[in-house]
């Protein structure tokens, strides 16, 4: 009987083993992924979401009409910026954001001292004297404050009513901070003109032309350069 030639092995096609091989390859680089993911320290992985991140699906941009909605414009324009590396964009927005939101904590501050029983336009006129005991009794001023009047009574007697002793107009702080308006205290110097339009005035004195002016710049801006919704520029 004739003995059949050697031949080469043949390679018998397996389906089953060949998705099996796929799937482990998928486990095996998943479980090393992780396990460099632990490894690496927190600033490497708030690196790597941050690259993802930027390389990711583009986010939607605002219209022009969106950006103009209080906080939420801004801050949606500045994320954009961010995912398109226009760093100085999105300051520029963040900081609209901000002047956007700083009304809304001064009407949360207001809401507090309503809470213990000053009204803010519960009297038109009244004299330093009674405004400060008020005050107090209200639990706003104690040890190591004093109330600071922003527009100077300039010698007026503090049991004569005027509207500058207005609840709205008085401003409680560090008794030290009070001092330093107006002349040097405890070794240290008087405070300069910003120190003393920044302390010498209360929340809702800063915020309204923060609010105002930052909506003009956001204004601005927005007209200039619009928005194209769902449209995001080209990556850099």
């Amino acid at each position: 009987m004739a003995a059949m030639p050697r031949g080469e092995p043949r390679t018998v096609p397996d389906p089953a083993g060949e998705l099996y091989n796929r799937e482990m390859a998928k486990v095996r680089a998943k479980r090393l992924a992780a396990e460099q993911q632990t490894a690496a320290s927190p600033l490497d992985q708030v690196a790597g979401a941050f690259k993802e991140f930027q390389e990711g699906s583009d986010i939607p941009r605002p219209t022009t009409a969106q950006t103009f909605i209080p906080v939420v414009g801004p801050a949606w324009e500045a994320v954009g910026n961010i995912q398109d590396g226009e760093y100085g964009k999105a300051a520029f927005n963040g900081a609209m954001m901000v002047a956007d939101a700083l009304p809304f904590w001064v009407a949360v501050k207001g809401a507090r001292s309503l809470s213990k029983g000053i009204g803010i336009l519960k009297k038109g006129s009244v004299t330093a004297n009674a405004a400060q005991k008020a005050i107090k009794r209200a639990g706003l001023t104690g040890p190591g404050l004093e109330v600071h009047h922003t527009i100077p009574l300039k010698g007026l007697g503090r049991t004569v009513q005027d509207p500058r002793n207005h609840y709205a107009l008085l401003k409680v702080m560090p008794k030290e901070q009070h001092r330093r308006l107006t002349g040097s205290w405890a070794g240290k110097p008087k405070y300069g003109p910003l120190g003393q339009v920044w302390y010498g005035t209360t929340d809702w004195m800063k915020a309204i032309p923060t609010g105002v002016g930052g909506y003009l710049l956001d204004t601005g801006q927005n007209v200039i350069q619009p928005s194209r919704p769902g449209a995001p520029p080209p990556r850099k």
